[in-house]
């Protein structure tokens, strides 16, 4: 008899294996992927088909074994290297912690050539594609734009573009020094997005989810 259990306790066991992580080990990289505590019988029975994981881990899950979620969840048989698909990323949704609970962050309308992600030194395991969710940075980039996220670069270093959350809400804004050695954070229509002064040790609480790297105009 068909059991999707077994199928999604299969593939999480073959995945944890080629890591070759215990279930504490795979309990704490969740954890830090959800930002809520989470303790490894929980895993361990996805693992042993005595429970699904519900919707918002399948997208923890995609993220931590970097296998597409419609994979872990048994639907389809492509795991992401099959020959059409292989050459290819598609950036995955990220399971970020807000004040409200665990939010699916991320758009899967594009994909990248894995060759031209690495001509611009870009990891496809550590990009988001995001839209923009309002007209604050109108004029370079519109509302509703894609815009996609390097998540390895969370440190600000110069003045740059980053996505940051706030209180479980998307921003994409500027992060600029001030002669202070302060920081703002500035949208480009500043007549109703009003500047946010911060100082540094302020800056490092902030949920930065990375520096915005690229953006698609829609027309």
């Amino acid at each position: 008899m068909f059991d999707i259990k077994d199928i999604i306790s299969t593939r999480l066991k073959a995945c944890r294996a080629q890591k070759g992580w215990t279930f504490a080990e795979t309990a704490a990289e969740l954890s830090r992927i959800t930002g809520a505590k989470f303790i490894p019988s929980r895993y361990g029975n996805w693992e042993l088909g005595i429970n699904v994981p519900p919707l918002e881990m399948i997208y923890a899950l995609s993220t931590l074994y970097g296998k597409p979620g419609a994979y872990l969840a048994g639907l389809t048989d492509d795991d992401g290297t099959s020959p059409e698909t292989r050459k290819y990323a598609i950036p995955a949704q990220s399971t970020v912690p807000t004040p409200n609970g665990l939010i699916n962050l991320g758009d899967k309308s594009l994909a990248f050539r894995l060759r031209f992600l690495e001509s611009i030194k870009l990891d496809k395991e550590k990009i988001l594609l995001v839209v923009a969710p309002d007209d604050s940075m109108a004029g370079i980039i519109e509302q509703n734009d894609l815009a996609l996220i390097d998540l390895s670069e969370i440190a600000v270093t110069r003045d740059d573009m980053f996505a940051i959350m706030v209180k479980g809400r998307l921003w994409l804004r500027w992060i600029r020094q001030t002669l202070k050695g302060d920081y703002v954070i500035q949208a480009e229509r500043r007549d109703h997005y009003p500047d946010s002064s911060v100082t540094e040790d302020e800056l490092a609480d902030m949920h930065i989810l990375g520096r915005v790297r690229m953006i698609t105009h829609l027309r």
